[in-house]
């Protein structure tokens, strides 16, 4: 029991670079520019794409979060709370195909 109340609190010590919290607002804010979007990522959303990769972060044994962290859980962490536009459920427009080309086109932050 103590190690696993142990590692819950491991992801609050990684350090998250200023750069890479504002790379996830960005991803965030895109979702919500995107045509094939009516309701895009919220600020709730992007904590939780926040402590997701922090947690990866944790996973593989780091102690700071990479952007390759952040890409590797967005889709997972994002998709499902976008809500498509009418049309694109009509043009069969996965959630997963909207956040991967916010994420190519959002760029990322050098560390």
């Amino acid at each position: 029991p103590e190690q696993v109340l142990a590692l819950r609190e491991t992801p609050e010590t990684v350090r998250v670079d200023p750069d890479l919290l504002r790379y996830m607002a960005q991803v965030a804010r895109a979702t919500r520019r995107d045509r094939r979007v009516a309701v895009g990522v919220s600020p709730r959303g992007t904590q939780r794409l926040f402590e997701a990769s922090r947690a990866r972060a944790v996973i593989v044994g780091r102690e700071y979060v990479t952007p390759d962290d952040v890409k590797r859980v967005s889709v997972p962490t994002l998709a499902h709370r976008l809500v498509l536009t009418p049309d694109a459920k009509v043009e069969d427009v996965r959630k997963r195909d909207v956040v991967d080309a916010v994420l190519d086109e959002v760029p990322v932050p050098t560390l």
